[in-house]
C-alpha cells in the first residue's frame, strides 16, 4: 500500500479533535470523520475492497475493515494526545 490511505492524516485528525474537542468518543469520532471527510471515508472503503479483490481465497490482507480502520486511527491518535502530542 505504499502511501497512507488517508492523505495528511495527522493534520485531519488534529483539526477534527480541535473542532469537536479532545473528549469525543470513538463512536462520535467515526461519525464525525465520515461526515467531515467523506472523500477519505470513500477512499478507505475503496482501498479495502481493492485489497479484498487482490487477495487469494483463504488468505487475508493487512488492512482492517473500514470501520475498524477508523477505530484504530482514533485509538492511535488519542494515545498520542495522552503523551502530549
Amino acid at each position: 500500500m505504499g502511501q497512507s490511505v488517508v492523505v495528511k492524516k495527522e493534520e485531519k485528525l488534529s483539526k477534527l479533535f480541535e473542532t469537536y474537542g479532545h473528549g469525543i468518543t470513538e463512536d462520535e469520532f467515526i461519525e464525525l470523520f465520515k461526515k467531515d471527510y467523506l472523500k477519505d471515508w470513500d477512499r478507505i472503503n475503496k482501498v479495502f475492497l481493492d485489497e479484498e479483490k487482490k487477495t487469494k481465497p483463504g488468505k487475508s490482507h493487512p488492512m482492517p475493515e473500514p470501520t475498524k480502520y477508523l477505530e484504530n486511527m482514533y485509538k492511535v491518535y488519542v494515545k498520542k494526545l495522552g503523551k502530549g502530542l
